[in-house]
């Protein structure tokens, strides 16, 4: 007669195998579909770009500041933010490429990827011009360039941060609630650490 201890043993190595078997299954399903998807974008016609959501800002509603009113720092930064924002910018966070070749064409991918990787450059210097612009005590200017950040939906985590801090420093509670449940509906992969950063301000 087998004992228990080698009964359940034995019923372990039944489970793990199952589980083992059905994770393989979905994998080899979601592998499936992948290859299809893709195999079927790569027989997409180039489509017209013109419909795109290209984010359009104008120069003139950023706190732009001659070379004598502010530092090194953030007169480069803002530079660089006026020369990308007459560029064709697009906002592709949650696309795959398949999903980019299937909906406009394989043929238009390397102009796709050019627009998200410059989307991807200005939320950075929007982030690196509004702390530049907080370094040099520069409140208004500094919120107002992180404000843009939060239109074009930027991701950085240390962004909505310091906007949080900014309006704590102006005492604007309405502002500051409204980024926090604008943040708690949001679906950032850290939404909870930008949450609790802000509790803690």
């Amino acid at each position: 007669m087998k004992s228990p201890m080698l009964l359940a043993f034995i019923l372990v190595i039944i489970v793990i195998k199952l589980k083992m078997s059905q994770a393989d299954s979905s994998n080899n399903k979601a592998n499936k579909k992948f290859w299809d998807r893709e195999n079927k974008s790569m027989f997409i016609r180039k489509k017209s770009l013109e419909t795109l959501d290209y984010i359009h800002i104008d120069s003139k509603s950023l706190p732009i500041l001659q070379k004598e009113y502010c530092n090194e720092e953030v007169y480069s930064i803002q530079n660089k933010v006026l020369e990308l924002i007459e560029l064709k910018i697009v906002n592709f966070q949650g696309k795959s490429n398949t999903d980019l070749k299937l909906e406009y064409g394989t043929a238009n991918l390397d102009t796709l990827t050019m627009y998200e990787e410059r989307y991807i450059l200005l939320i950075k210097y929007i982030y690196k011009w509004g702390k530049a612009l907080y370094d040099d005590n520069k409140i208004d200017e500094a919120t107002l360039v992180l404000e843009l950040g939060v239109t074009i939906k930027s991701d950085i985590s240390k962004h909505y941060i310091l906007l949080g801090k900014l309006y704590k420093i102006k005492k604007d509670t309405q502002s500051f609630n409204s980024l926090y449940s604008q943040i708690q509906q949001s679906e950032f992969v850290f939404k909870h650490k930008i949450l609790n950063s802000l509790s803690s301000l």
